[in-house]
């Protein structure tokens, strides 16, 4: 008897991945299990997906979406939005996904060792979009920091990292601790480094672009029988 159709298929095999990524790690996770969840043939997963790799990339990609319109709903009502508040809205958002705290610290356990050669160079498109907006910015003269834009993002960029490792090393630390910890630096960041001015690039453009950024992301890889 064929099975049943499932209406947004690829979105029911994402969330049965999903699942089994956090639950069992990306290795342990095979094609067939995530049909089984999804309950779906084996062969309906390659025809939205062409290989594992390629579905842990779209993981990646939903993710990604899933932190931008949770920081847009929580944007929506907070006016100016400087530097401090976006990354208090980043990494509040990011503390609640664990799929992408895993992707941000390059977590093998949840990610498989050959997460570093996912395309879509993940990593440096999110520096580069940080950058971007601190620029913008400083450029708007909402920054009063003499130091380049790019070294902003990498000292915001690397405490969030060495934030979230914290978790494993000196933890385990609760999600309360955690966002103290973020608020210590939001808090670092409005009286170092935000200029008192109303100006400043719009926060919804800035992120629609980075929306659209995403949506011209796409996995790759070859098909494969695990």
């Amino acid at each position: 008897m064929p099975r049943p159709l499932i209406p947004n298929r690829p979105d029911a095999i994402l969330d049965a991945a999903e699942a089994l990524v956090l639950e069992h790690g990306y290795e342990r996770m095979s094609v067939e299990q995530v049909a089984r969840r999804a309950g779906i043939g084996k062969g309906a997963v390659y025809r939205e997906f062409r290989s594992k790799q390629e579905l842990r990339q779209a993981l990646l990609v939903r993710g990604m979406r899933r932190l931008v319109q949770r920081v847009r709903e929580q944007a929506a009502g907070t006016g100016r939005v400087g530097l401090a508040t976006a990354y208090r809205l980043g990494v509040d958002a990011l503390l609640d996904d664990p799929l992408m705290t895993a992707a941000f610290l390059d977590d093998h356990d949840f990610l498989g060792t050959q997460v570093r050669n996912a395309p879509a160079d993940r990593y440096r498109d999110r520096a580069a979009w940080l950058t971007g907006y601190v620029e913008q910015l400083h450029a708007a003269g909402a920054l009063r920091v003499e130091a380049p834009p790019a070294a902003v993002s990498l000292a915001l960029s690397a405490f969030t990292i060495g934030l979230l490792s914290a978790n494993a090393l000196l933890g385990p630390l609760s999600r309360d601790r955690l966002a103290a910890a973020v608020e210590v630096v939001a808090v670092l960041v409005e009286r170092g480094l935000e200029a008192p001015v109303s100006g400043g690039p719009d926060f919804t453009a800035v992120l629609d672009r980075l929306d659209a950024q995403l949506s011209t992301t796409h996995g790759t890889g070859a098909p494969d029988a695990r």
